[in-house]
């Protein structure tokens, strides 16, 4: 926290903490260190994990943002102090944790804080629906048939409802995750072919994992989006009709429907997925789960400031509720 810390110039330094990370604004760069975390999702426990975790959240998001991911600094102790160094090897001497060094992005021009000033339009949408689709394209489909299979769908949804019932707060939350599970499960029971065919078909890609408004930043000459997941294949290798959807439950949750609407269909142009319609509510109301699942994780996180901690419990009751509404809407 000390600016004399940096190699830059920078007159103070801020912290903002995640369920995962702590991360230091330092000037115009930021230096994100992985928390020694051990969860279902991510494994940080050794100093040797986090720096591969780190090496491939700068090689996997210069896909999307290459000049925002400058790359890995270790921490070295060197005579009772702590140092930064450029392009550390894992197992170099003294070495005692890793950080990802990033261009800092100004937090007014990212889509989150967009939404709240009103500075967002449907030009942005389509602008970001054709940048979406446009990576999609390019992403691998070398495992389209292992994670887009049915049984690789259903497991990942299994493991979400049973991480999701064990976190929800109250009876009428876990009342909701079972509605949800419900639909979910009945879903792919039902649509079998649809999704192998889509596997089949190059629609299940090597994508981000995690698209959310806070990821997403339209600087003047550019749209840059950052933060992918990097610490699951599994999370990351998706149907793009899932990607699309998370970002639109997203939205939504922000009370922005005509901004979802632009989004979906300024991807539908791009990308020609005709069949993505049929997906969406279903994919939608698993993103809906997730979220409130990792909601619910962060709020449970001591070392985080309450404020943010009853932000996130706030926020998965709305995530759970969004998803057993999605879910009871087919029914009806």
């Amino acid at each position: 926290m000390q600016p004399d810390f940096y190699p830059h110039h920078c007159a103070n330094v801020e912290l903002l903490q995640t369920m995962t990370a702590w991360l230091l604004f330092a000037g115009e760069l930021v230096y994100k260190v992985k928390k020694p975390v051990q969860l279902n999702f991510i494994d940080g426990a050794t100093p040797a994990k986090r720096y591969r975790l780190c090496r491939d959240e700068v090689s996997l998001n210069r896909r999307l943002a290459p000049e925002v991911y400058l790359g890995v600094a270790g921490i070295a102790e060197q005579r009772g102090a702590y140092l930064l160094v450029p392009d550390p090897a894992a197992n170099q001497r003294n070495m005692r944790d890793f950080a990802v060094v990033m261009h800092r992005l100004p937090s007014e021009r990212i889509l989150d804080r967009m939404l709240v000033s009103g500075t967002v339009s449907l030009a942005d949408m389509e602008e970001l629906a054709a940048k979406l689709a446009a990576f999609h394209t390019n992403g691998s489909i070398a495992k389209s048939k292992v994670w887009g299979s049915v049984q690789a769908i259903a497991r990942l949804i299994e493991n979400n409802l049973a991480e999701a019932k064990e976190l929800a707060a109250d009876s009428v939350t876990q009342n909701g995750v079972a509605t949800a599970g419900e639909y979910l499960r009945s879903y792919i029971m039902t649509h079998q072919r649809l999704l192998e065919n889509r596997a089949r078909k190059g629609w299940v890609r090597d994508g981000h994992g995690d698209l959310r408004c806070d990821s997403i930043c339209f600087l003047p000459e550019r749209l840059v989006i950052i933060d992918c997941v990097e610490y699951s294949e599994a999370l990351r290798y998706v149907d793009v009709a899932s990607e699309v959807a998370a970002l639109a439950v997203d939205l939504e949750m922000a009370g922005r429907q005509e901004l979802s609407d632009g989004l979906i269909a300024g991807y539908i142009r791009a990308s020609k997925d005709i069949n993505l319609p049929e997906l969406l509510h279903f994919y939608k109301c698993y993103r809906a789960l997730m979220r409130g699942k990792l909601e619910a994780l962060v709020s449970l996180q001591a070392e985080l400031p309450l404020e943010r901690r009853m932000l996130a419990r706030n926020n998965a009751s709305r995530s759970f509720a969004m998803a057993r509404r999605l879910a009871t809407a087919v029914e009806q």
